[in-house]
């Protein structure tokens, strides 16, 4: 199991996963950090010596790391957003049913969802999305871009454009988009024309978005031991980079009660945050 080294802020992620990890018995899991100093060679003596069957690869330094060595064991790749074709593994981004349903439940006058994306991280997840979108009587918008100058033209061109209670913004995790400069604008059209916005990032909801939905690290931690075990099980089986299903949902409660979205106590507390915290 192979992890890398990272701030504080992202190695909690890696920590609920490696904890999931390790939570499945029958397994012995040997971790390896992977710094500066890692390299192929060395990685190969470290595999021959502990008999390595499989790999679990968490983060995108780590899997390139493996993939330098040429193995043909198993490998399973997490803590990513996306992955190169023929890669095994469990994104961070979540699954668009299980947005396209959330929507549904919290504020179904919206008919009509934008998202802008690049190919390279999320292209795969966009076709997903198109699929499902029909399900939902959605109609699904899905703006490729290539560069961060691109995303930042198609979102200008949309919050011009959107359509007051029955248009939605999707912000999905991908950095060719600079939410980070955006996100007050975005944030700023959608309390005053009543714009549904909702992201895969915890932190878009605490500072308004109406939710999002983001990763169970402990339990994606399990899913990725259980593709793995398909993998040592049977060594043919197609690659396939699936998105996060055991999701957490955060709820903007102020956002809600300006939109006039209501909801009784007992559906709130199934939320996993509701911000502001002290409402």
């Amino acid at each position: 199991m192979l992890f890398p080294t990272v701030s504080e802020e992202h190695s909690q992620m890696f920590d609920k996963i490696t904890e999931g990890i390790r939570s499945v018995s029958g397994y012995n899991f040997i971790p390896y950090r992977v710094t500066s100093e890692s390299n192929t060679e060395h990685l190969k003596t470290w595999s021959t010596d502990n008999q390595i069957d499989g790999y679990i690869a968490l983060g995108q330094t780590t899997y390139k790391l493996v993939l330098s060595t040429e193995s043909t064991l198993p490998l399973i790749t997490g803590g990513m957003v996306s992955a190169p074709p023929g890669i095994n593994g469990i994104s961070l981004s979540a699954d668009p049913e299980a947005f396209f349903r959330h929507l549904e439940l919290l504020n179904p006058k919206v008919n009509r969802i934008y998202y802008i994306y690049s190919k390279r991280n999320n292209g795969w997840l966009t076709e997903r999305a198109r699929k499902i979108s029909k399900k939902y009587n959605i109609d699904f918008i899905a703006l490729e871009v290539n560069d961060i100058k691109e995303a930042t033209l198609q979102y200008k061109i949309i919050l011009k454009s959107i359509r007051s209670e029955t248009d939605a913004l999707w912000l999905p995790l991908d950095n060719v988009t600079p939410l980070n400069l955006l996100l007050p604008e975005i944030l700023k059209k959608s309390w005053n024309q009543h714009i549904t916005v909702f992201s895969n990032n915890l932190q878009h909801t605490r500072r308004g978005t109406l939710f999002s939905l983001y990763p169970d690290h402990y339990k994606q931690g399990r899913r990725i031991v259980s593709l793995l075990q398909r993998n040592l099980e049977n060594n043919k089986l197609k690659p396939v980079l699936l998105p996060s299903v055991d999701l957490k949902i955060a709820f903007n409660i102020r956002t809600a009660s300006h939109f006039d979205i209501h909801f009784s106590k007992e559906i709130l507390d199934k939320f996993d945050q509701i911000y502001p915290a002290n409402n």
